[in-house]
């Protein structure tokens, strides 16, 4: 590794830690860490649902299969970022209408209020992958 590579790693540990104790000092209750003390609106609530499905298994993952199966694998990738857009755009302000003030930390307690427990313990082992 050369000195500019350790250079460069050092520096960016250097800044995630300062990020991470940051919003150590900021968070006060459990609400300001699980779900940003409810202060975030639907869109950049879209917005981190979508950049975690367009993750390391997309940008990676389905580019590889692209690359593979040429034209016709293109096709996942693009429905995919479509499906990821749109529940960024669709979905999730119509859940968060629903869920305004009733305290749900994740989707599981959501789904189990809205149809009931064995759905929301169905979902957890879901959501867990």
């Amino acid at each position: 590794m050369q000195v500019v590579d350790l250079l460069i790693f050092i520096s960016y540990m250097a800044a995630m830690l300062y990020v991470g104790f940051f919003f150590l000092r900021k968070n006060k209750t459990i609400e300001d860490y699980f779900v940003g003390g409810r202060q975030m609106n639907s869109l950049y609530i879209g917005l981190s649902v979508v950049t975690t499905d367009v993750g390391g298994g997309f940008s990676i993952g389905l580019g590889r299969l692209c690359f593979i199966m040429e034209l016709s694998g293109s096709w996942l990738l693009f429905t995919g970022l479509t499906g990821a857009w749109l529940n960024g755009v669709f979905l999730i302000p119509y859940v968060l209408r629903l869920t305004k003030g009733r305290g749900f930390f994740s989707f599981p307690q959501f789904l189990g209020s809205v149809y009931d427990n064995r759905v929301a313990h169905y979902s957890q082992v879901l959501f867990r992958q």
